[in-house]
């Protein structure tokens, strides 16, 4: 089940975030791989705002009212913070790749929030595989990028990033972002929570 919420921030906010994570000055860090740095395809920019209670990062303060956003639209607690990770995708090269590895961010339940920066045509891809397709006695990461790599996944929803919107769902559920192909970019906030 996916949950999609509208205009949860005031539009001053919403045009103060693009603002700032498109300033020259930001701070982007090159990575890998954007679903799991052990795959080596989906190269992209993050910025980790927060991770697993290590010190955060400075934009945390700035960040963290969007955290109760999401809790007030969902109508539920967030009992622990497990990271929020700002992505930047430019556009594929790859004009038939239809999306980046399915994957899951953590081994856990969870929750996941893609907060959407900007409008762009990069999808969230949903597939029909969770966490608990799998068997137990293998959950581990090295698992996870094998069942990734093996399984048939056939797309359950996909949602295009609407700026100022949240994308919420059930973080044990397979995914992936998709390049930009008409866009120039996608931003989005991913908030990973209990």
């Amino acid at each position: 089940m996916s949950y999609v919420f509208e205009n949860i921030i005031p539009r001053g906010y919403v045009n103060q975030i693009e603002k700032d994570l498109l300033r020259t000055n930001f701070p982007w860090y090159y990575i890998n791989d954007v679903t799991n740095l052990d795959y080596g395809n989906n190269s992209g920019l993050v910025h980790v705002v927060y991770n697993f209670g290590e010190p955060p990062s400075e934009w945390y303060p700035f960040i963290k009212p969007l955290i109760y956003s999401i809790e007030q639209a969902a109508d539920h607690t967030i009992e622990r913070l497990l990271r929020i990770r700002i992505g930047f995708l430019s556009p594929t090269v790859d004009q038939f790749r239809k999306c980046n590895t399915p994957h899951v961010d953590f081994l856990m339940g969870h929750w996941t929030a893609c907060y959407y920066v900007n409008d762009s045509d990069g999808d969230t891809v949903l597939f029909d595989k969770t966490l608990d397709d799998m068997p137990n006695d293998q959950l581990d990461d090295t698992a996870i990028i094998e069942y990734g790599k093996t399984a048939e996944f056939n797309i359950l929803e996909q949602n295009s990033p609407k700026r100022g919107s949240v994308f919420l769902f059930d973080g044990k559920r397979f995914h992936a972002s998709t390049n930009p192909k008409a866009h120039d970019r996608r931003l989005v906030i991913t908030i990973n929570y209990i």
